[in-house]
């Protein structure tokens, strides 16, 4: 059994791997990481896998803990020029996002088809995969709690904060300051989606798969005119996917 960790900007989501499938996921902050680990995942782990998006000083520190608990191999899936058979895009390889790298490398291993992979996390990332497996590149926009914050200046709405929207439903038009920001800002991020999804069908002549995580994603994934999958924890699953790989 694996333990798989994903260390991202605001929080840590970790979880078990076994026999291909992945159960007994968590978030937490990173304050929270090593109670959680000592009441619920001192089991038989065999190696732990990580990805992380934080400084190198705080990864060393967490790897120092982390082996001081378990005796066992510890493997950081970082971003590189090629990994089984993936291409990266960027000019300069290790400035991608290890999270991002570790989504694009393991769903073009399960669609082999062009992609366009989106996480909604703290930012909101795009990246787009073509038929060979080669990474063309991709965007980063504001996450919701970002664009909240850049009304500031707006005296009506600078105490407004969006919160996720447990119904997830399309508005078509809003009627109140709150779900108008919420809703503008998912159909903003959808059209976005949807116009990169055209210009990868145009270049590449067929189909690109569409897939969205993160915790935001359903409502963007409302505003969507197009298929799109949703992938609940897409970086825990791809993390666990790869160790199988590898």
């Amino acid at each position: 059994m694996k333990l798989l960790i994903d260390i991202g900007n605001s929080n840590i989501a970790i979880g078990l791997w076994r026999n291909s499938s992945l159960s007994s996921v968590k978030t937490m902050t990173s304050d929270d990481l090593f109670n959680i680990l000592k009441e619920k995942y001192k089991k038989d782990i065999s190696e732990i896998l990580i990805t992380s998006v934080v400084n190198n000083q705080e990864n060393k520190l967490i790897k120092v803990m982390l082996k001081k608990m378990f005796k066992c191999k510890i493997t950081q899936i970082k971003s590189s020029s090629r990994l089984l058979g993936v291409t990266n895009g960027y000019d300069k390889p290790t400035q991608l996002g290890d999270d991002r790298w570790v989504t694009i490398v393991a769903s073009y291993h399960q669609y082999k088809k062009p992609l366009v992979v989106i996480d909604c996390g703290t930012a909101i990332s795009i990246d787009c995969v073509n038929n060979s497996g080669r990474h063309l590149g991709g965007y980063i926009l504001s996450g919701f709690d970002g664009y909240s914050k850049s009304f500031f200046n707006a005296e009506k709405l600078k105490n407004i904060r969006l919160t996720e929207n447990k119904t997830n439903k399309k508005l078509l038009y809003a009627k109140s300051t709150r779900d108008a920001m919420l809703s503008g800002y998912a159909l903003m991020i959808a059209s976005a989606i949807e116009k990169i999804h055209s210009r990868m069908k145009s270049s590449s002549k067929v189909q690109p798969q569409l897939i969205i995580s993160g915790g935001y994603a359903k409502q963007i994934l409302s505003n969507l005119t197009i298929k799109c999958k949703y992938e609940k924890n897409l970086v825990l699953k791809c993390l666990g996917s790869i160790s199988d790989q590898k």
